[in-house]
C-alpha cells in the first residue's frame, strides 16, 4: 500500500518494497528488541542497497558508537533527534558522509511535534507525552528517553483534526507515561475532553497508561462516553509484592485491584488488558505462584508476558538472584497458556451481542476489524468495506482467536 507524499515530497511505501529512504525506528527496552533492530537494518540494505538506510531512536541514545559502527548504516539519530529526519537526509545528501544526530534528552521544551503512526488511513497513534520520570529498576526507558515532557496542548488538537480531516476513523492517544500528561492546567482528561468534539473522529483510544496516573474522573468519564472506547492497558509487571517493591513500582497489588474495582464500576464490561514480566531478579517459584494467582483473581482480558533482560546501566542487571532463561521460559508459558483463556472467556462474554465494528483491512474475500472492547472480528464480504463502521453480530465463528 502507498500513502499520499507528505509536504517533504517523500511517499510512504511498504518495507518490502523498494525505497530511496529506510527508516528503522529502534526500541532498546529488551536484548532482542536490539536484535529485532539489526535484523530490520539488514532486511532494509538487502531489499534497497543504494537507499539510504537511518537508524533511530533509543538504541543510537544508549549505544551511539555502536549504532554508528553497523555496517551500512548512513545516518544516526538519538531519540528526539529522530524528528530531524528530513534536514539530515538533505545533510547526507550533500556531504555523503554518515550523519550522527545524539543530542541529551533532557527534554527541557515541550513537545510540538511528533512522528504519526498509522495503519491506512484506518488508525492513527498520536503520541502526546514523552519521557519517564519514575525510574522502574528494570527499565533503560529513562535514560533514552529522558524525562517526562508532554506535548503543547493545542497542537495535540490541531494535529488530531488534521488526522481526522484525512479520514481516520480512530486515534490512539500514546506515550511513554501518558497518565502524566500535564500542559498547564489541562490533564489527559481535558485532552479526550476536547478531542470527543471533533467532526468526523469516531474512536478515541488511551494506550498503556500507569495505573497510578489513571484518574477515577477519567474512568468514569469514559464510562459515560460514546468516543472513548471501554478499553484499558494497566501495566502491572508482578503480582507479587516482594518483587513490586524490587522493581520500584510506585503501587502494590491492593493499589491495582482498587483501581480495577474502580473501572469495573463504571464499565463492567471493560476490556482490561496488562503486562507481566516473569522471571525478574529474586522471583523464585513461590513468588511467581504470587503472580499467577493474583493474576487469576483480577480476571485480565488479555495478558502481554515479556521475559526479563538484563539491560546495562540499569539496577536490575546486577541484582542478586537472576532466573536462569530456561526458568523464565517455562513461566512465559505458564502465562501465555493464560492469556489464550483469557482472551477466549472475555470474548465469549460479547456472543449473541451486536458490536460496532471498525473494519481495518480486507484479504482474500475476509473482513478484519475491531470492537470498542478490543475483539477482533472477521466476516467474509464482497465488498471492500475498508475504514467504515457497521454493526455484527458477534457468534463463535466469527470472533477471532489469537
Amino acid at each position: 500500500m502507498k500513502y499520499a507524499a507528505n509536504e517533504n515530497g517523500y511517499e510512504v511505501v511498504d518495507f518490502e518494497e523498494i525505497a530511496d529512504v529506510m527508516v528503522v525506528n529502534s526500541c532498546t527496552l529488551t536484548n532482542r528488541a536490539d536484535r529485532k533492530t539489526r535484523q530490520a537494518l539488514y532486511q532494509a540494505k538487502h531489499l534497497s542497497p543504494d537507499g539510504i538506510l537511518v537508524l533511530a531512536g533509543c538504541l543510537p541514545q544508549v549505544n551511539p558508537e555502536t549504532s554508528r559502527e553497523i555496517k551500512g548504516v548512513d545516518i544516526v539519530l538519538g531519540s528526539r533527534d529522530k524528528f530531524d529526519l528530513f534536514p539530515a537526509i538533505k545533510d547526507y545528501q550533500k556531504n555523503k558522509e554518515q550523519q550522527v544526530r545524539i543530542s541529551p534528552v533532557d527534554n527541557t521544551e515541550r513537545l510540538s511535534s511528533a512522528f504519526i503512526a498509522a495503519t491506512d488511513r484506518t488508525r492513527a497513534y498520536l503520541k502526546i507525552q514523552e519521557g519517564c520520570n519514575n525510574f522502574c529498576t528494570y527499565c533503560i526507558v529513562p535514560y533514552a528517553r529522558g524525562n517526562a515532557v508532554s506535548r503543547d496542548f493545542d497542537n495535540t488538537v490541531e494535529e488530531a483534526r488534521k488526522l481526522a480531516e484525512k479520514g481516520y476513523k480512530e486515534i490512539v492517544l500514546t506515550g511513554i507515561d501518558i497518565g502524566a500528561y500535564e500542559d498547564q492546567d489541562r490533564r489527559l482528561i481535558d485532552v479526550v475532553k476536547t478531542l470527543e468534539k471533533i467532526k468526523g473522529l469516531e474512536r478515541i483510544r488511551i494506550s498503556s497508561i500507569e495505573m497510578n496516573t489513571l484518574s477515577d474522573e477519567l474512568v468514569e468519564h469514559i464510562g459515560k462516553s460514546k468516543k472513548v472506547m471501554p478499553h484499558f492497558h494497566l501495566s502491572l509487571q508482578s503480582g507479587s509484592d516482594t518483587i513490586l517493591k524490587a522493581m520500584h513500582r510506585k503501587y502494590l497489588t491492593a493499589d491495582f485491584s482498587k483501581k480495577i474495582e474502580t473501572i469495573r464500576k463504571y464499565i463492567p464490561l471493560a476490556s482490561i488488558g496488562t503486562d507481566v514480566i516473569v522471571g525478574f531478579p529474586g522471583e523464585n517459584d513461590a513468588l511467581f505462584c504470587e503472580t499467577v494467582d493474583y493474576i487469576k483473581k483480577i480476571d485480565f482480558s488479555y495478558l502481554h508476558v515479556f521475559r526479563y533482560s538484563q539491560r546495562k546501566g540499569t539496577p536490575a542487571a546486577t541484582m542478586k538472584g537472576q532466573v536462569p532463561e530456561m526458568g523464565k521460559k517455562a513461566r512465559a508459558s505458564i502465562l501465555d497458556d493464560s492469556d489464550r483463556n483469557f482472551r477466549s472467556t472475555y470474548a465469549q462474554q460479547f456472543i449473541g451481542t451486536r458490536q460496532a465494528v471498525l473494519w481495518e483491512r480486507f484479504e482474500e474475500g475476509f473482513l478484519y476489524g475491531l470492537t470498542p472492547h478490543y475483539i477482533e472480528v472477521m466476516i467474509e464480504s464482497s465488498k471492500n468495506k475498508h475504514n467504515t463502521i457497521s454493526e455484527v453480530e458477534l457468534t463463535k465463528d466469527n470472533i477471532v482467536s489469537s
